[in-house]
């Protein structure tokens, strides 16, 4: 692939700084969307997170909303809502009032991990009496959206409201790459989560989900988008601050005894790595990109060929809400991103 502009776009998990609050931190996200909106940025997507007191996204449908209230043109989106927790029709009948808030501008990005510990999932689904298969919750989802069920399906002749007159943006969101070829087959976007595994299970993903994807209802060619975490200093030492930051709290927020807040770069600084600690660091190594701006630039380049894409999807986890703008600031200028000529 030559040297072309890639489409930018953003996955939020709204950081909690040290010394502030979930408002304080969602107040951030809003500023960082318009922001991105103001920059060029495609897409701007929130997770869903459950028990994490150092990311304040946990209900990406309310966080959209607040949003898209405040942007005009950025497409937002969910990265992801998590179907195991929620009924196929719940999930549809929000993202179709989305879209009737929000004309062609909502997109749906789902996936299949619980985005919590046992605990906390099985609190968010303690009035369950079984579980439905994934494939199942994915095909009824699209069921509702759509109006277009499966011939044995217990839920014909059902579709989600309110309809709408322009049509949502499905991505089906992996991290292994079983899921690209069902992606594929339903005629869905999808999108690879490089910051949950970095190896050549995502370019080989992408390379089965083009190979087989059947143009359905959403769209008439295949959507890759590649997600990475991101760091970015303006010079080589504050990238490498960054960086050391980001590991410190990568290295607790998959174990249980995760931040509270995420480390500051003092908090940073001053820590003594462990052997255990540097091991962990050094197994995810992979799963981010820092850098300067043009440094970083130049490895998306190189995950977008990779990927055969020509859109990443970049994951902001630096301390301080400055950084983080001025990241994506100086960032969209290396990428050569074109800001908005107008907005309605």
């Amino acid at each position: 692939m030559s040297k072309q502009r890639l489409q930018l776009s953003i996955l939020d998990y709204s950081p909690v700084d040290e010394g502030l609050m979930a408002s304080d931190a969602l107040s951030a996200s809003v500023r960082l969307a318009q922001s991105a909106e103001k920059n060029g940025i495609h897409r701007y997507w929130v997770s869903e997170h459950h028990g994490m007191p150092a990311a304040a996204s946990n209900s990406p449908e309310i966080l959209m909303s607040r949003i898209a209230s405040a942007t005009q043109k950025i497409r937002v989106g969910s990265g992801a809502v998590l179907l195991p927790n929620y009924s196929s029709l719940k999930i549809a009948e929000n993202y179709q009032l989305l879209e009737s808030l929000f004309p062609n501008r909502v997109d749906l990005g789902f996936g299949r991990a619980p985005g919590a510990d046992p605990r906390t999932g099985a609190a968010l689904n303690d009035e369950k009496g079984r579980s439905v298969p994934y494939s199942q919750k994915v095909n009824d989802l699209m069921g509702f959206i759509t109006g277009k069920h499966s011939a044995n399906s217990r839920y014909n002749g059902m579709r989600a409201h309110p309809e709408t007159e322009s049509k949502l943006q499905p991505f089906v969101l992996g991290a292994s790459g079983s899921t690209a070829e069902f992606a594929a087959e339903m005629g869905l976007g999808f999108t690879f989560a490089h910051f949950i595994n970095p190896s050549s299970d995502g370019p080989n993903a992408a390379d089965d989900y083009r190979a087989a994807f059947q143009a359905k209802d959403f769209s008439t060619q295949p959507t890759v988008v590649v997600c990475v975490f991101v760091a970015v200093g303006n010079t080589e030492s504050e990238a490498k601050d960054y960086a050391d930051a980001f590991h410190l709290w990568l290295t607790y927020a998959e174990s249980a005894n995760p931040f509270k807040r995420i480390p500051s770069l003092e908090t940073t600084r001053t820590h003594s790595w462990t052997p255990n600690e540097l091991a962990i660091r050094d197994r995810n190594k992979g799963r981010l990109i820092s850098g300067t701006p043009e440094e970083v630039a130049m490895q998306l380049r190189d995950l977008a060929n990779a990927y055969g894409t020509d859109e990443v999807m970049i994951n902001l986890m630096m301390p301080n809400e400055e950084a983080r703008l001025t990241a994506l600031d100086t960032l969209s200028t290396a990428l050569e991103i074109s800001a908005p000529s107008s907005t309605i």
